[in-house]
Parts: C-alpha cells; structure tokens; sequence
C-alpha cells in the first residue's frame, strides 16, 4: 500500500528555526517518504538542526542543494512541511512551540519540563531525568503525518499547525487520567517504587511484577524474612528487600534468570544492548531489523515491514 504514490512533498527540516521542530517536520517527511511519496528535502544554509540523525530521517529522500525554493519549486509540490511558509504550495504542515504566533525558543527538555513529564520520570531523590530519544519531536512528527494525510485527501488548499507542546502534553495522557479516575496526580516514585532493574553476571535485568506474582518470586528467591510478604512490608523496607535479593541475581546469567522467571511465570526480562538486539533471534523473526541494521515502521502494509 503507497497511499501517497505520485504526491510530491517539500521536507524544509533542514532549515528549520529550532531542533525539535527540524526533527518533528523530518519524521514527518519520513513517514511520508514510507507512504509513496517523492520527498525532497533541501539543505539547510546553516548546521543541520537533524544531525547526526539523517541516516535514519533521511531514508528514501531525495537530497537536493536547491536555493530560492519559495518562488521556484513551490508550484510543483503537493505540500511542504517545515515551519515557515512556502510560496505555491497548496498545503503546508508547520511546526511550532505553542501554535502560530507562539514560538519561543524551546529545546526538547524544556517541553518534556513544561508539559509535567519530568514530574513522573526518575527516582524523587534525584534531579529529574529526561525521556530517552526524541519522543516530544517524533510523535509531534507521527502527530504532523496524520494531519498531511487528512490535508491531502480533502485536496487542500489548507495549512496545518501543529503545536509540539500540546502533543507533549498528549503523551503524558498518564497524569490526566490519574486525576480524573483516581482524585491525584502520579508522580516519580522512586523508593516508593515496586520494580527493580538489578545486576546480573552478564549485564542487567528488569524485574516487573505484580502482588499476585509474589509468592512465586519468593519461593524462586529462597525468601523467608516474613517482613516482605506484603507489598507495603516490601515498600516500608525496600533498601533491605533489594539487598536480600542481589546476590541471587548477581549469580547468574541473564538467560538462566529467565528462563527459570518463565517456568514460574515472573514477568522477569533481560536488559539487551544494541548490539544484541541486532542479533536478536526474535527481532530477525519479526523483520524489524533491515540491511545495515536501520529498524522498520511498527506498522505492516500488505504483509510487508517497510524499513528506512
């Protein structure tokens, strides 16, 4: 399926005012480029606000050194996505802080701090930590793509403006729901936390488990401190519990761990590197991983996982 077959888009992330806005319009582009369409994307005059990230935004893009594009190429594309107006391009999907008229200069922490992410990220006696990646730009570029297809299959004209605080604010949906359905808003746990990420021989694993799967946890741990048979016992002495159970982990290798967690249904898994995942037999099944390691779209379009 190419939705977009025979549409030309305009990719302006190179030349994009502020980062988050240069990334969000070049996974735009992105997605559209996966779509079918003929994306171009000139080069910026100044750094490339995307870099080091081309290789994996810039996939199946035409690359063009092009100048005086606003009055030149405009006519000839379908639409452009950037943050600023292309002359003759019927529709144009724009970027901002806040919406048109409303753009501060802003980088990605700043947006993951004003939308109330941080308040629930990390340990609470420690400085906040940011969200791994680009997830503010890149759901704002998702956010982008999803406005474009509407635009092009209404036939335009239309510009479309897409404020990357407010999809911010859409992934932190979390603390909405919170307050509505339990009267209080969640915040960053820390100590207060039931989850661990614990050494093994061979890396790290994530320990995930729910009550009911505790007494399994503690006939698998050989555990017989009666203090921690109760999730606030478990809580109230956390600092011990983590001591009580390190070494038994720190024993052994992350795949004897799990799969001695499975056979007793712990939800217990291993930490992989990115050089594992590369050659990960359960990645290679799914197709997700394609020619130089470049990672597909979570989507399948006729049974196919499109990569780039």
């Amino acid at each position: 399926m190419r939705p977009l077959a025979g549409k030309r888009i305009l990719d302006l992330s190179a030349r994009c005012a502020q980062q988050p806005h240069a990334l969000a319009a070049a996974m735009a582009g992105k997605l559209c480029a996966l779509y079918g369409a003929e994306v171009v994307r000139p080069e910026g005059p100044m750094i490339d606000p995307t870099q080091p990230l081309g290789r994996f935004l810039d996939a199946g893009k035409q690359q063009s050194t092009a100048t005086g594009f606003n009055a030149a190429i405009g006519p000839v594309f379908d639409a452009a996505i950037g943050d600023a107006k292309v002359a003759g391009a019927p529709i144009l999907l724009r970027f901002s802080v806040f919406g048109p008229g409303q753009d501060p200069a802003m980088s990605e922490l700043g947006l993951l701090a004003l939308s109330g992410l941080l308040g629930i990220v990390g340990e609470s006696h420690r400085p906040p930590a940011a969200l791994a990646g680009h997830q503010p730009a890149y759901a704002a570029g998702l956010a982008g793509c999803t406005a474009l297809l509407a635009a092009l299959h209404a036939g335009g004209p239309e510009t479309v403006d897409i404020s990357i605080f407010d999809v911010t604010c859409w992934l932190n949906w979390k603390v909405a729901a919170a307050m509505m359905v339990m009267g209080e808003v969640p915040t960053r746990g820390g100590s207060r936390a039931d989850w661990f990420t614990l050494p093994a021989s061979d890396g790290h694993i994530a320990l995930v488990y729910m009550e009911k799967d505790y007494p399994a946890l503690r006939d698998m741990l050989a555990i017989e401190d009666p203090r921690f048979e109760t999730r606030a016992g478990r809580l109230t002495h956390r600092a011990e519990f983590e001591t009580l159970i390190r070494p038994w982990f720190a024993a052994r290798t992350r795949e004897a761990i799990t799969r001695e967690a499975q056979s007793r249904r712990i939800p217990i898994g291993p930490v992989r590197t990115p050089a594992e995942l590369l050659a990960d037999p359960q990645y290679a099944a799914r197709g997700f991983v394609g020619a130089g390691g470049m990672p597909a779209m979570p989507f399948r379009a006729n049974g196919v996982r499109p990569h780039g």
